[in-house]
């Protein structure tokens, strides 16, 4: 079974990501932690910790916050594990294990733990499993106990989780006195896999399945819930709230063809079945979730990886609408994304899958924090002008990054992907190491270690992997998907013919002193088009450097951006010395149309040639707010 390398086995180093993971642990670690405790002003606050004060009696009050407000923090939590899995820090490791303490004083006597209903009333737990996402909040605990249980060797957190998924085993299962049904909002199923995963107790992966194969199946479960609680089922359904494809609970998973309602449920759940069907060796389901996720991929993803094109419902829409505007394309929904792709990538390894993690990660959900990683976009479009966003009630975009979000799921998920980074650069089974992504890092596999050296994603366009120790492994190295057959493979200099399968390059017989040569075309501007199923994108381009996707802001072209057209001639990149924290930027020739003074008019509008200056789309929106655009108009 393939697996991801443990964290403590890699240490990143890359010029790219190592400043961004600093300041996730020296910066973003810290703001949480006091954000959480309601003690930075001007940010919506979290009431988070003062939940799990009141549920533990050791305050009074009332529960404020969404419903799933517990799972801020166990994503913080999270996070802390996979920072000390790499660096020990005794103050940090001192404030995990206060929460810690505070969590084990809140759980209920059967385990349960969730401050919403401890707070409003236990009689009243399980009983709306569609809206009250004590399931989802449950996951998150189970990842994060987990992550810290793995980094720091203490058991109280892990002990505090599994007593929660007893709690759920006994409640929750086919037996006549157990509950039939199956969360509303997906992720528990990832959660009790690793929750199985880490301590061999296969009752954990059997729930994930159970919840699984429930989910859609007839009479609806929701139904009979709602029934219980004294409510009416609508005659007809006329909203996202009561269609069960919003919750991908209308047919049975294995049924399911296409990605619908709401994005980030979508991709947990695809990630659910890839990891609980790989680890039971269910094939079947497997193929399932890798059948809606092409989909995604294949009609329904933005070029940045975004996912979810509106905003009604947080929720995918249909094939190939994908407005640059109105889209949602929450950064959490980008984080699934590369969450199903990995866990589908170790059910079946394929570089198409590595492509997916590449694209999102330069793009789609590093655009979700700033540089200085104090800030964060809830939604991340591709297009942006500042006054019909502020104007018109019907676009509902931020053109701004904000410090906290009354519903923040997107800042502490940003957080542990970071720090979890080193989960997504390798994959590793008894006989195979797998190089996922090309970041600067020393890895140990087995009896195989290498040291990699890459200049990703725009500082040169060579990977060097020096064996340091060969092992019995065999190396398969991904071949991006945008480097198409323009790279060349040398072994100790000399070049090796291409052969590669499903994306990857195999290397075997290699020896301690070894050093492997990858060049790739990573300098070379692409000039991207859209299908022509996409009428926004028609007659425009959008430009591509290796992985990264650059986008025209305000400050550098001026405003009226859609007046901007760009030339057939060369565009160059150019590393800006202090622009956005050194970045390479592009520059190419344009032309601008300048209208009259009429709203309307046959004659044709004068031209002017503009030196047009493009930046990584990540970088968008850290110099004030302005218009933005990715995709351009081609003479």
């Amino acid at each position: 079974m393939f697996r991801h390398v443990p964290i403590n086995q890699v240490e990143i180093w890359d010029p790219f990501f190592s400043a961004r993971i600093a300041k996730a642990r020296e910066t973003a670690i810290p703001y949480m932690w006091d954000t959480l405790h309601d003690a930075v002003p001007g940010v919506a606050p979290s009431h988070c910790i003062e939940n799990f004060r009141i549920a533990a009696g050791l305050a009074k009050g009332d529960f404020q916050g969404f419903c799933f407000q517990d799972s801020d923090l166990w994503k913080w939590l999270e996070g802390v594990g996979y920072a000390l899995s790499v660096q020990s820090d005794e103050a940090l490791e001192q404030q995990a294990d206060s929460t810690i303490d505070l969590a084990a004083m809140a759980q209920q006597e059967d385990g349960y733990l969730d401050t919403y209903y401890i707070i409003k009333g236990l009689d009243q737990r399980f009983t709306n499993l569609k809206d009250i996402h004590e399931l989802y909040v449950a996951g998150h605990m189970f990842e994060a106990a987990c992550a810290y249980y793995q980094a720091t060797g203490k058991r109280k957190v892990l002990d505090v989780a599994c007593r929660f998924a007893d709690c759920l085993c006994k409640h929750f299962g086919p037996g006549e006195n157990q509950l039939h049904g199956y969360p509303g909002h997906e992720e528990v199923e990832m959660g009790l896999t690793r929750l199985y995963a880490v301590t061999g107790e296969k009752k954990y992966l059997d729930l994930a399945l159970y919840f699984l194969n429930e989910r859609g199946q007839k009479p609806y479960y929701y139904d009979k819930e709602r029934l219980a609680r004294g409510e009416k089922l609508h005659e007809k359904r006329e909203n996202f709230w009561d269609d069960y494809g919003y919750y991908q609970a209308d047919v049975p998973v294995r049924e399911q063809t296409a990605a619908r309602g709401h994005a980030v449920r979508q991709l947990y759940l695809l990630a659910g079945m890839a990891e609980a069907g790989t680890a039971a060796g269910d094939d079947i389901l497997v193929e399932a979730a890798e059948r809606v996720f092409r989909n995604v991929i294949d009609k329904q993803m933005y070029i940045t990886g975004g996912v979810g094109s509106t905003h009604v419902g947080e929720a995918f829409s249909f094939d190939y609408d994908l407005p640059p505007d109105r889209c949602y394309t929450e950064t959490c929904a980008s984080i699934a994304l590369i969450m199903t792709a990995i866990r589908l990538h170790r059910a079946h390894p394929h570089g198409l899958y590595g492509d997916i993690v590449e694209k999102a990660l330069y793009n789609g959900i590093l655009s979700g924090v700033s540089l200085d990683g104090m800030k964060y976009f809830y939604m991340n479009p591709l297009e942006t002008w500042p006054e019909r966003c502020e104007r018109r009630n019907d676009i509902r975009i931020d053109d701004e990054r904000k410090g906290w979000f009354g519903c923040a799921c997107c800042p502490p998920n940003v957080l542990r992907t970071l720090m979890g980074l080193s989960m997504y650069l390798f994959t590793e089974n008894d006989t195979h190491l797998y190089i996922d992504q090309y970041v600067s890092s020393h890895v140990r596999s087995g009896e195989t270690e290498l040291k990699i050296q890459s200049a990703f994603p725009y500082w040169g366009n060579k990977v060097t992997i020096h064996v340091e120790r060969a092992g019995e492994k065999e190396l398969a190295l991904r071949i991006p998907g945008w480097a198409k057959k323009n790279y060349v493979l040398e072994i100790n200099g000399e070049e090796v013919e291409h052969d590669p399968w499903n994306q990857y390059e195999y290397v075997n017989n290699l020896k301690d002193g070894d050093v492997i040569t990858l060049t790739f075309p990573v300098m070379e501007v692409r000039k991207i088009r859209a299908h022509g199923h996409i009428p926004e994108y028609a007659g425009k381009v959008a430009l591509m450097m290796g992985p990264v996707v650059y986008c025209l802001e305000e400050k550098d072209n001026g405003n009226e951006l859609w007046n901007l057209s760009l030339t057939d001639g060369l565009v160059t990149p150019v590393l800006a010395q202090e622009e956005l924290e050194g970045v390479m930027m592009l520059q190419a020739e344009g032309i601008r149309d300048c209208g009259g003074d009429s709203l309307y008019s046959e004659e044709e509008p004068k031209q002017e040639k503009q030196t047009l200056i493009f930046v990584p789309y990540y970088a968008w929106g850290n110099r004030g707010k302005g218009e933005m655009r990715v995709w351009i108009r081609r003479t």
